[in-house]
């Protein structure tokens, strides 16, 4: 059983961290585990690590996603952070035309993600790591010109996201934390331009209010009923009664940020459920494509991205309670 360890140090901090790390290396012990050198630098007090992959570290997303390149090959990866971090893992074995089964270990903002396994130590615990059983996990694939990565809970169209700044979550501003990796507070804004286009398959379905933030999301077929009878989630209601596997929102004003708790918000709102053979393209917005929580593509200076529903985007792993 061969089993790679990514971690990310820049997911959001908890006081639990070094419990599940202590419980997770001990639960690990024996056992041949491998790992990037990034990822060597944070673990090798926990773990007895082989280092394996490019020697070159950048203190950034690039050393996730070169960690999955070099681990595509094992028999589990386990992903230590968030949601981002378990998708740049999948990227980088996409990269490589393998996958590998991941399991998420829950270090990060949100974790709430499909590839998410373990989120305490009690899961630790009760998680068989030698036996694991493969599944495979609905995503978004993003495109430039080639393969950019694939979202497994959303890809958000906006100038922030939310984000761990000292325990503490809060909007942030996306190009200082794409471009100096510097977690900064800001308040979203408009997106739109005189460029700003969205279309689906070659067909132009920009509204006609100012948009805000454009949000695109899978939904695997247990999440689907979550919208049966509802009709105040509007064309939502009918993703239970149909082939349609993801959705898109545009919205007049932004729907992830933190707002106060007795605030109150009204938006205009465009939805579109999107086929598995679907195509949204965007370009001209002065905005991020933020990719389960973290910023990929600058579209403000890009030529525009595709996204398209892959019901096989990557491997994660079934728990206990999915059997």
């Amino acid at each position: 059983m061969r089993i790679g360890l990514v971690y990310n140090p820049n997911s959001g901090k908890r006081e639990k961290d070094l419990a599940l790390m202590k419980a997770l290396a001990k639960k690990l012990e024996g056992l041949h585990l491998f790992c990037t050198k990034s990822t060597h630098l944070h673990l090798k007090e926990y773990f007895n690590l082989e280092v394996i992959g490019s020697g070159t570290t950048h203190n950034d997303y690039r050393d996730t996603i070169n960690a999955g390149n070099a681990l595509s090959e094992m028999n589990l990866v386990i992903s230590i952070g968030g949601d981002g971090t378990a998708s740049d893992v999948v990227a980088g074995m996409r990269l490589t035309g393998r996958l590998a089964p991941v399991a998420g270990v829950a270090l990060g903002t949100a974790n709430c993600g499909p590839l998410i396994a373990i989120r305490s130590v009690a899961d630790i615990v009760e998680f068989d790591f030698l036996n694991i059983r493969p599944k495979w996990v609905i995503g978004l694939d993003i495109f430039e010109e080639e393969y950019i990565s694939s979202a497994f809970n959303d890809v958000v169209i906006s100038e922030t996201l939310i984000s761990t700044v000292e325990g503490k979550s809060l909007t942030i501003d996306a190009s200082n934390f794409f471009y100096r990796n510097e977690r900064t507070p800001r308040e979203p804004v408009s997106i739109a331009s005189e460029a700003s286009r969205l279309e689906i398959n070659g067909e132009e379905v920009s509204p006609h209010f100012r948009t805000s933030q454009i949000i695109i999301s899978p939904f695997p077929k247990d999440t689907k009923g979550l919208f049966a009878y509802k009709a105040v989630s509007g064309l939502l209601c009918w993703l239970p009664y149909s082939s349609c596997d993801s959705a898109m929102i545009v919205s007049s004003r932004p729907i992830i940020t933190m707002v106060e708790p007795d605030e109150t918000v009204s938006a205009d709102i465009k939805q579109f459920i999107l086929t598995n053979s679907d195509t949204v393209r965007l370009s001209g917005f002065e905005a991020f494509c933020v990719i389960d929580g973290n910023p990929r593509v600058d579209l403000s200076a890009s030529e525009g991205i595709e996204v398209k529903t892959n019901g096989r985007a990557g491997l994660g792993v079934k728990r206990r309670d999915e059997e």
